[in-house]
């Protein structure tokens, strides 16, 4: 089971200079992938540690200079509150400036005010993210004209230069809905759900893999909080789900990974500050811990 690890680009505790410590580590310590979380602007009481939020595109250009192998990603991009065709920009001038590192988590996203202070239609974001990836996939793949109602944008003859230093960019389907499964399954590489109390997940996976054929052998990716401090394993998101984290009961944390992996998932992205609180400290304990469980 390879592992990710989501750095603090939002919180009490994010700066620069926190950002390149978590990244720096968890790069030694074998991890595969660097991801950042996505908002921009969150309604004040929000119930999250994302209204202090550095843009998640623009600190994979941070950390692309400072890293040497590891996978670059935002999990996950809401884009139906951008504009696909600056982020197909910006993500193959990441990609191409850091050697072909990048990845993609994308999700509809959740918080409708968040979509009303960006101007953005929060009722059709299902279709315009599956637009928006089909935009982005064609200007990838070097494709000169794109038109899509939904979005708004026609255009031909157009040049997309420079080229992503990668052929095909990899996208994960980020949420639980039945639509986030259908949108893995036809326009995703992985389908990449948080995840929930063990019996609930196994009965979702079920869902997913009874979907058609093909979903049986589509790739899981998870995202899963890690705090090597807490001492219960299940917590609400803000939006009031059941989920688990990886904590202080190592055991614990071993026959939860083993389930996981029989389950099908074959990569985790761990989050060592899922309350955007825990100190640096905190964060490489956390990292330490998981490697040394998954390596």
């Amino acid at each position: 089971m390879k592992f990710g690890v989501c750095v603090p680009n939002y919180g009490e505790s994010s700066s620069a200079e926190v950002l390149r410590t978590v990244a720096l580590e968890a790069e030694n310590a074998g991890c595969d992938s660097l991801w950042t979380t996505d908002h921009v602007l969150m309604p004040r009481n929000s119930g999250t540690p994302y209204e202090r939020i550095f843009d998640s595109i623009t600190t994979l250009a941070y950390l692309a200079p400072i890293t040497n192998h590891v996978r670059l990603g935002i999990s996950s991009l809401i884009m139906a509150i951008r504009n696909p065709v600056v982020v197909a920009k910006q993500l193959a001038t990441i990609d191409n400036l850091s050697g072909g590192r990048l990845i993609l988590a994308a999700g509809a996203g959740w918080n409708e005010k968040e979509f009303t202070h960006l101007g953005s239609n929060f009722h059709n974001r299902g279709k315009r993210l599956d637009a928006s990836i089909r935009l982005i996939r064609a200007l990838w793949k070097g494709e000169a004209s794109f038109k899509s109602r939904v979005l708004g944008i026609e255009f031909s003859d157009a040049v997309f230069d420079p080229r992503p230093r990668q052929k095909d960019l990899t996208v994960w389907i980020g949420g639980t809905s039945m639509a986030a499964m259908r949108r893995a399954l036809t326009l995703g590489d992985a389908w990449h759900p948080n995840v929930q109390p063990l019996d609930q997940f196994a009965k979702l996976i079920n869902e997913f893999k009874e979907i058609s054929q093909e979903a049986k052998t589509k790739q899981i990716c998870v995202r899963i909080a890690i705090n090597t401090k807490a001492q219960q394993s299940e917590y609400k998101s803000p939006q009031g789900e059941r989920r688990i984290m990886l904590s202080a009961n190592h055991a614990q944390n071993k026959n939860m990974l083993s389930n996981l992996e029989h389950l099908g998932v074959s990569y985790i992205i761990a989050v060592p500050s899922p309350d955007g609180k825990a100190s640096v400290a905190n964060q490489v304990d956390a990292i330490k811990t998981l490697s040394k469980v998954l390596n």
